[in-house]
């Protein structure tokens, strides 16, 4: 049979999307969590950073929190276990905020006002 790469019948043969994040697993979010007083004594038991990553386990599915700077976090978790919409009344899938997720982390840690933003790969960096 005659190689049809390169000919319209097999115009997406061999391509790829950017920003792709499901090889036959769940499909991952990358998202920063932001709250003051989270990196200044995160290796201290009972900090910010510790019920910030406890209450993040009990709302979705973790796979990887780094370390903490600046006030801020990088998590990446499984975006269809998480709160990815603005508001209880908006409905599952609803929105473009984390509004659920971070009323949620406030509701766990109990100090603070969290803000969550989704990231983005691209290149070489996570932003």
């Amino acid at each position: 049979m005659p190689s049809l790469v390169g000919t319209t019948v097999a115009a997406n043969y061999l391509k790829t999307t950017g920003n792709f994040s499901q090889f036959g697993t769940r499909e991952l979010a990358f998202i920063s969590i932001s709250v003051s007083g989270l990196d200044t004594t995160y290796a201290n038991a009972n900090s910010t950073f510790s019920k910030t990553v406890r209450a993040l386990q009990q709302l979705v599915e973790v796979y990887f929190v780094g370390t903490p700077a600046s006030g801020a976090v990088v998590a990446i978790i499984a975006a269809d276990t998480s709160f990815n919409y603005d508001s209880a009344s908006a409905g599952v899938g609803s929105g473009t905020g984390w509004g659920l997720l971070e009323t949620a982390l406030n509701a766990g840690v109990g100090t603070g006002t969290f803000t969550v933003a989704t990231l983005t790969a691209s290149g070489a960096s996570i932003a």
